[in-house]
């Protein structure tokens, strides 16, 4: 059975809902990535976190510039290399991450509770389920 017309659904689903996550953000995609990924793994090269990030070195050193002057991230030696700068999310850097998530959060849960009954709220968790198994390697 052909499961195009499914995939195209989900997927116009899934963009709308990025879409709906994004406009809580002040903070632009590139840095928004750049700030999950700090959070995640901790401190890194810009090389690094350009290979991460599938972008050129050169792209990721602007990036890291205007998350520096806007006093998201901190820039250190690398204790083990010196030659090498690691690049870390700053306490402000953290909050604002942590503030955006609170914020999705809250308007995911509002927009479950307002809007879906009891059973669709059991549906909805199956399909999360059945979603995570889709992007599960």
């Amino acid at each position: 059975m052909d499961q195009t017309p499914v995939a195209e659904e989900l997927r116009v689903v899934v963009a709308q809902l990025v879409r709906r996550f994004r406009q809580d953000r002040e903070i632009p995609q590139p840095q928004f990535n750049v700030l999950s990924t700090l959070m995640r793994r901790g401190p890194i090269t810009t090389s690094q976190l350009a290979a991460l990030e599938g972008v050129r070195p050169q792209s990721m050193a602007h990036t890291v510039a205007q998350l520096l002057t806007a006093g998201l991230v901190e820039r250190h030696s690398d204790p083990a290399d010196g030659r090498q700068m690691l690049i870390e999310i700053s306490a402000s850097g953290r909050t604002s991450m942590v503030e955006f998530r609170r914020t999705a959060d809250a308007w995911v849960n509002d927009a479950i509770s307002t809007r879906l009954d009891a059973e669709e709220r059991k549906t909805l968790k199956a399909g999360i389920d059945l979603m995570r198994r889709l992007v599960d390697e």
